[in-house]
């Protein structure tokens, strides 16, 4: 088939969860089909990366716009203000760019494609430009997010605009999901939620969750006498950087500093976030180029998240390299997982008392672990998923 693959952002490098999602997505396409690829970069320097999906894309297009908030504040004032006026919500319209929309019709003039794929609901803001069958791939129950994000604010004023903007970005996704042929989902629950917004219109849903291409690592604990907690995520996302500060402020400060250290690994980190590194048991590491450097140091990886939809990749990397998982039962969500393979703490009380249980049992780490990397392997291995893919074409009658 010909596919054309239309993304938010280059997945190079392979720093976040939907980046490595996306990125083993077009690998796995490759193995049976040529695919072209466009993308947005935030930053032009980034345009350095596309070498890296040359191996893998037939052609690849990119289009530079800042489209991360925490980037430029003047950029996301315009595009907020514009999408006041608009009935598309800020989060959609300002992936809108008008070079991008002429780099679609051109690439679709130059072939024809048997399959235009859309990775994230943002890039939908083009669907009426498309001129092939349709897929999109749900990354998330977008609308879902954007609602537990009001629903943890206590700003009222912030509370008004983004309801506003939830009502606008429902209406949105309702939307597209009805102007899609096809659509995959990441989980059972996301299935049930889109299947709720299309309110009986037929549409086939696929649940294909998230595919991960690790190895189990070789941990080199620190020699420091201390148990090694790690969390892993971009900063700039609003639900990591609320989950990490609740940690911060709820659970870590009743940590002993003698016994405990925590790794704050992700690009990005506000300032607020920047405060808590000391010398003594919290760095905050910002980028880093391997994350498992990090991993191989530590005993616990924690997921305290309290707003999302979809899958944690940071929770199936955990699973893959052989690190125990506390998380909350939002960040969880959608994953294959029970009381033997992750831990659920939903409270300071539960993560404390859950955390000083790991610490303590060595065996018990040694038990999650190992059935964690029987979840993945069973679930989440690379090896099943351009099959799936595979499948999903064939129903759509291009293949």
């Amino acid at each position: 088939m010909k596919i054309l693959f239309l993304t938010n952002l280059l997945p190079y490098p392979l720093d976040n969860g939907g980046k490595i999602k996306t990125f083993n997505t077009l690998k796995a396409l490759s193995l049976h089909h040529e695919v072209d690829l466009l993308a947005f970069v935030n930053n032009e320097s980034d345009k350095k990366y596309k070498k890296n999906l040359d191996v893998v894309c037939r052609n690849v297009g990119i289009v530079h716009k800042v489209v991360v908030k925490d980037a430029s504040k003047f950029q996301f004032l315009a595009d907020y203000v514009a999408s006041l006026f608009s009935s598309l919500p800020y989060v959609i319209k300002k992936f809108f760019s008008k070079k991008m929309k002429d780099t679609i019709i051109r690439f679709q003039r130059k072939r024809k494609y048997d399959l235009i794929y859309v990775n994230h609901l943002s890039m939908m803001v083009y669907q009426r430009f498309f001129y092939s069958r349709l897929l999109l791939d749900q990354q998330n129950v977008e609308s879902l997010i954007f609602y537990r994000m009001i629903k943890q604010t206590d700003n009222r004023f912030v509370r008004c605009l983004g309801s506003i903007e939830y009502i606008k970005l429902k209406k949105f996704e309702k939307e597209m999901l009805g102007k899609a042929d096809e659509i995959i989902a990441l989980s059972q629950a996301d299935k049930k939620k889109f299947v709720h917004m299309l309110d009986g219109h037929q549409k086939t849903i696929n649940i294909i969750p998230i595919h991960v291409d690790e190895d189990m690592l070789e941990f080199h604990p620190m020699k420091d006498g201390k148990v090694h907690l790690l969390f892993m995520g971009t900063m700039s996302w609003y639900p990591n950087k609320e989950g990490i500060t609740w940690f911060l402020k709820n659970c870590f400060v009743h940590l002993d500093p003698e016994k405990y250290y925590l790794y704050i690994c992700g690009s990005n980190p506000s300032k607020e976030i920047m405060n808590y590194q000391n010398a003594s048991n919290i760095t905050v590491t910002g980028y880093v180029a391997d994350i498992n450097v990090y991993i191989s140091e530590c005993e616990i990886s924690i997921v305290p998240l309290f707003i999302g939809s979809g899958q944690r990749v940071k929770i199936i990397e955990s699973f893959a390299r052989g690190l125990p998982v506390i998380s909350t039962s939002i960040g969880a969500e959608g994953l294959v997982t029970d009381q033997n393979n992750i831990l659920i703490a939903d409270t300071p009380e539960q993560f404390l008392k859950t955390i000083k249980r790991l610490a303590d049992q060595p065996l018990l780490r040694k038990k999650i672990k190992n059935n964690a990397r029987l979840i993945y392997e069973k679930y989440y291995s690379k090896e099943s998923l351009s099959r799936e893919l595979n499948r999903i074409f064939q129903s759509m009658g291009e293949c």
